[in-house]
């Protein structure tokens, strides 16, 4: 019997990421079903194309937070009378908005006080953050369907367009489909998380002249001045390196993560979508933690210095002061990163 189906996806890029596993599963727990997710508009794009979905629904950027977001959200997914709700995001008004619209089974974890609110509250895991979050989400989906299914790790599904855009603004900075690069995401949302621009010039110096590859600098458009401001400190006019941040959509980004010899940034939204598409991968870890929230990648290196007490604190600014301010950030060298480059590319371009 066919039913339609509500999935109601987390508010951030990496995050939704992650979710992509339980997402790109739903049919085949629920065969003939019809599946919508409902995502913050500036994530729409992720979803799109994907094979798994029929529909996407998107949250106007000012209704994805706050009371008022429980009943523009209700007014959204009212008039199509979906039967089952998945609810991703732990809050309240994220399990309000889908009681008030009338959905029967709404199914999510225990938290923030909504127990009352789901038809299905089910546990997280115990201890709490003691599994990677896409499995959390994924079994979300497992144990509400009651059906057994196999963990896939994210996967983005791009088109032919996808590559051919992002092509297309490579192609802008005279980076041809043969030629080599890195794409390098130097800046992070959390103060906590900041490896420093100094460092990220000198291991894109590293990476020009010891690699010969070119340089794809990405970003937000608020990283953009700074993205040229390490431009003009790292290139010596030869056009070896571009920065694209604030330029490229998420499947402009995507697509050039997608054909990158690789990928060097933090735990964040680009680093996840990177893997998401194959790229290879190395990540600078210190507030995050690497067993919830480090990408999932085939081909993937982790530089974390966990013997500091401090580690993994998941703090989005560092507590702590004098010598031991951002030790987990500070600590991790252009050696070590150019070390696991030296690890990485061998096995993925053939390079010596």
């Amino acid at each position: 019997m066919s039913q339609k189906i509500l999935i109601r996806t987390p508010n951030h890029l990496g995050d939704c990421v992650m979710a992509l596993p339980m997402i790109n599963e739903t049919r085949e727990a629920y065969p003939d079903s019809t599946v919508t997710v409902l995502t913050p508009d500036h994530l729409r794009e992720l979803f799109s194309g994907n094979p798994s979905i029929d529909h996407v629904l998107t949250i106007p950027t000012e209704y994805v937070h706050g009371l008022l977001s429980v009943f523009k959200i209700k007014d959204l997914i009212t008039p199509d009378d979906y039967r089952i709700g998945y609810i991703m995001p732990p809050s309240f008004g994220a399990a309000s908005a889908f009681k008030l619209a009338g959905i029967t089974e709404r199914i999510g974890y225990i938290a923030d006080g909504r127990r009352l609110l789901l038809t299905r509250p089910l546990p997280l895991p115990v201890p709490l953050n003691s599994e990677h979050r896409s499995k959390v989400y994924f079994d979300l989906l497992r144990r509400g369907s009651g059906y057994s299914i196999d963990y896939v790790k994210p996967k983005l599904f791009l088109s032919e367009d996808d590559y051919k855009t992002g092509q297309g603004l490579l192609d802008g900075y005279n980076i041809g489909e043969d030629d080599r690069y890195a794409v390098i995401a130097f800046r992070a949302v959390a103060e906590s998380r900041r490896w420093g621009e100094d460092k990220y010039a000198e291991l894109a110096k590293r990476l020009i002249d010891d690699f010969d590859m070119r340089v794809v600098l990405i970003g937000s458009a608020s990283d953009s001045k700074v993205g040229d401001e390490l431009t003009a400190t790292i290139d010596r006019e030869d056009e070896m390196v571009a920065n694209l941040a604030g330029k490229t959509s998420l499947r402009e980004l995507a697509s050039i993560c997608s054909r990158a010899q690789l990928f060097v940034g933090n735990d964040s939204g680009p680093a996840h979508l990177a893997a998401a598409v194959g790229a290879p991968i190395i990540v600078l870890s210190g507030a995050d933690d690497p067993k919830e929230t480090s990408p999932l990648a085939s081909q993937k290196r982790l530089i974390c210095h966990d013997s500091l007490e401090c580690i993994s604190c998941v703090k989005n600014k560092c507590q702590l002061k004098g010598d031991d301010f951002m030790r987990c950030m500070n600590e991790i060298s252009v050696d070590e990163v150019i070390a696991q480059v030296n690890d990485l590319l061998p096995k993925t371009s053939g390079l010596k």
